[in-house]
């Protein structure tokens, strides 16, 4: 049910959002109480309320109400509340009806009425933060789980819808109109679905003038959520709900106390001015709590998965239920296709049977033969395969061979080497000392104190000790280094050597 009116009195109201023309604007409503007395209390007794209330309307003219209905109908008291255009109006009309009489055309009877200002229900700073201290699992640090979130019904979705530019309009226009240049009704119901829903982003820069906005919610924006009725009132055509909560707890206040007993009013093109009742309330849910955030993500999630598999399954059945009427109709065709080969084959003679066997014979001896050729040829190329393989880790163990033969050869050739050069050395060393016995020849009587040694000399190796000689056998050892290092032998000779090398001179 719609709750907008139209609105012609423009002097009380107050700035919201003046870029989107959306203002606010006090609720101007009054209590209407008609006592009826004791003597007029007879059972089974009724009275027109039409007509009473057609009476007040009298009463207040030239003025008129917004609404006029009734609160409360008993024996000994009726109560209506009524809604006027401004506080200036709603209290000229209460000295007009405060203690005012009228009289019932019907029955003649005369009631004299009370009139008062009506009391709204609104939460006060008192209440909000009573609730957030006594309430058990609240937390003051968290967002959400403390008065920073402001709840507000009955927001029109025109009111907050975006303006699509004439570009966007015509293309949307034109993707409605199928190719025969009538409507698509699937396409108009998503272009409608599409139209019929509110902007966040509209929602926040019309509350934002309050403080700094955390974040928004709005529940009919979420599809999942609609399916599984979760924290989501009944979808309504005009209407929506949402969730707006603010970084500091002043931007709270401020939306709370600016929202007290108003209504929402906007200006449109025509300069023509509408209201709309709307109920706001802090979160008593903690819905833009981190906590519930996360669940109805999940929840969310879950429902996405069940909807791919429910898709899934329906898809598996629309395939299955295809196939089987396809099953179906290559059975049916195929019924009649022997139909007429039974029909056909009274025509048909001995010699073309016969034909036809020799052929189906053919083809079969025909199918035994490739399949016998196809199995020779695979097993010819596993055997080759085999062979390759075989040939290939030879082709291995030879280079491996090699490879270690190689590494013997070359550390055996080193071994022989540095045994050669040791002999080299030790001959030097040899020719040393001859040299100095030669040059400080032994005198047994000028050592008193040594012991007396044989004066008969060693017998060595005739060597020449000049300089001349330690050049030559330089470069002998450096020719047996090249020798060594440059020869290309076989590792059978090198083993051959290798055990006469001992009775090898090297001069």
């Amino acid at each position: 049910m719609s709750n907008i009116s139209q609105c012609k009195d423009l002097s009380e109201r107050g700035d919201l959002c003046e870029s989107l023309h959306m203002y606010l604007k006090p609720i101007a409503r009054i209590n209407i109480s008609v006592p009826i007395p004791p003597t007029m209390r007879v059972a089974g007794s009724t009275i027109s309320t039409w007509e009473i209330m057609d009476k007040i309307r009298e009463l207040i003219l030239p003025d008129e109400f917004v609404f006029l209905r009734l609160l409360k109908s008993a024996g000994e008291l009726y109560r209506f509340e009524g809604e006027l255009e401004s506080k200036a109006i709603a209290r000229s009309c209460l000295t007009r009806l405060d203690n005012a009489l009228i009289r019932m055309e019907t029955t003649g009877h005369e009631f004299r009425l009370r009139a008062a200002d009506a009391k709204l229900p609104y939460p006060t700073r008192t209440e909000w933060e009573t609730f957030f201290r006594e309430s058990k699992g609240m937390n003051e640090t968290k967002p959400g789980e403390r008065a920073d979130t402001i709840h507000v019904e009955g927001l029109p979705i025109r009111w907050f819808q975006a303006k699509q530019n004439p570009m966007q309009a015509v293309q949307a226009a034109a993707a409605a109109i199928g190719p025969t240049g009538l409507p698509l009704s699937s396409t108009n119901s998503s272009i409608d679905d599409k139209e019929n829903k509110p902007s966040i982003e509209i929602l926040q820069q019309v509350f934002a003038v309050f403080g700094e906005i955390r974040c928004c919610d709005i529940p009919i924006l979420d599809p999942y959520r609609l399916l599984n009725g979760t924290n989501v009132p009944i979808q309504q055509d005009t209407t929506f709900d949402a969730y707006i909560q603010y970084n500091e707890y002043i931007g709270f206040v401020k939306a709370m106390d600016a929202c007290r007993n108003m209504k929402l009013m906007l200006i449109d093109d025509t300069n023509t001015a509408y209201t709309a009742s709307i109920k706001v309330d802090f979160d008593r849910t903690r819905h833009l709590s981190d906590r519930m955030i996360k669940k109805r993500r999940i929840e969310q999630m879950k429902t996405t998965e069940m909807n791919k598999l429910k898709q899934a399954d329906t898809q598996r059945l629309k395939d299955e239920d295809e196939r089987r009427r396809e099953i179906e109709r290559l059975r049916i065709e195929l019924q009649d296709a022997e139909a007429e080969d039974i029909v056909g084959s009274k025509d048909i003679t001995k010699d073309t049977r016969r034909r036809q066997r020799e052929e189906k014979r053919r083809l079969k001896r025909l199918e035994r033969k490739r399949q016998h050729e196809e199995k020779t040829l695979a097993m010819k190329i596993a055997i080759e395969e085999r062979k390759m393989l075989i040939a290939h880790r030879k082709l291995e163990s030879m280079r491996l061979l090699e490879e270690l033969f190689n590494r013997v050869k070359v550390q055996i050739a080193q071994e022989e080497l540095n045994k050669k050069e040791r002999e080299l050395q030790e001959q030097r060393l040899r020719g040393m000392d001859i040299e100095t016995t030669n040059n400080n020849p032994t005198n047994n009587n000028s050592t008193p104190f040594m012991p007396t040694q044989s004066t008969t000399p060693k017998e060595y190796k005739p060597l020449n000790t000049s300089n001349n000689n330690k050049d030559m056998i330089e470069a002998q050892l450096n020719e047996l280094r090249k020798e060594f290092y440059q020869k290309d032998e076989t590792i059978d000779d090198i083993l051959r050597k290798r055990t006469t090398i001992l009775d090898r001179k090297v001069f």
